[in-house]
This record gives C-alpha cells, structure tokens and sequence, in this order.
C-alpha cells in the first residue's frame, strides 16, 4: 500500500453561501419586526395618548423602536461579515500538504521553515482559522469553515508529511 504524495484541500463555498442566506433571511425578518414595533407603539400611543405627556411618548417611541433597530443592526453586521467571509473564498486549491511542505493561499514553506501550524479562536463568533507560521514571523491563514476537509485528516497530512516534526497545535483555541 502506497501513500498520497500530497494531501490537496480545496474551498467549499456552500457553509458560507448558506450563512449569507441565513443572515439574508434574518434581516428580512428584524425588519418585520421593527414595522411590527411601530405599529404597536403607535396603536399605544393612540390607546393612552390623553395620559401621556411628549416625553412618555418619546420614550415609548425611542424604546419600542431602539430595540428592533439594534437587532436589525446586529443582522446587518452579521450579513456583511458573512458576505465577506463569501468574498474570500476563491475556487480552486486552499492548501497543500506534501513531503516538501505547506502550501496555503499562495505562500509556500517548506518544513524546516515552519516554526507553528496551529488552529486560532475565530473573533467575535467566526469560525476558527488554520494558520502556518514561518521561523521568521510571517503568518498565512485560511478560515476552517470554508475548507473541504476536517482537520484531524489535515492534522495526520501534517504529522505524516513532516515525519512527525509538526502537528496542529489547538492551545490558542482557549478550551
């Protein structure tokens, strides 16, 4: 039995076309639920206009509108984050593993000149990234979500390919 001179790891783009759909959808749905807010804050308003002074009404305007407004602006920065991580995902090759060393998004290194591979906590909720480190400091990363493969299989490519000098290193994960 032989094994595969390289492990070859390609983009799939449908977790974040279906993130973009999800974020679409909730947009959609906080802008409903701001109409919804309006309608009923004029309906109380209309119900208990003669107890209620310019600030009451304004307060129950500000606060009955504020709160689907900040949601609407939380679904809205989530789409355009998930757009983003879309944008970034180009066909073809992510990464290669092989005997000679790592290819990731164009920046290739060759084992002895890797000083980390290693697994970085996504920020503010994003998916985690693979990233591959060179002795000199440069850092190439890829985001997980959008890779066609595990990582314990990218984890055995990288032991495998580099005789056992690297693995992933999971610590900055922050269990």
């Amino acid at each position: 039995m032989t094994m595969s001179e390289q492990l070859v790891v390609g983009f799939n783009p449908m977790p974040a076309t279906n993130k973009v759909a999800y974020c679409s959808r909730q947009i959609r749905s906080r802008l409903i639920w701001l109409l919804v807010s309006i309608v009923i804050c004029f309906w109380i308003w209309l119900w208990q206009r003669q107890s209620l002074d310019a600030a009451q009404t304004a307060w129950l305007f500000g606060i009955g509108i504020a709160y689907s407004l900040i949601w609407l602006g939380i679904a809205y920065l989530n789409w355009r984050r998930a757009k983003a991580a879309l944008a970034q995902i180009a066909p073809g090759v992510a990464m290669t593993v092989s005997r000679a060393g790592i290819w990731l998004q164009g920046t290739g290194m060759a084992w002895p000149e890797i000083a980390r591979v290693g697994i970085k906590r996504g920020r503010f909720g994003g998916s985690p990234a693979l990233e591959v480190q060179h002795n000199q400091g440069a850092v190439a990363s890829v985001s997980l979500a959008v890779l066609d493969t595990m990582p314990g299989s990218i984890d055995a490519a990288v032991r495998s390919y580099s005789a056992g000098t690297q693995k992933i290193d999971t610590s900055k994960l922050g269990h």
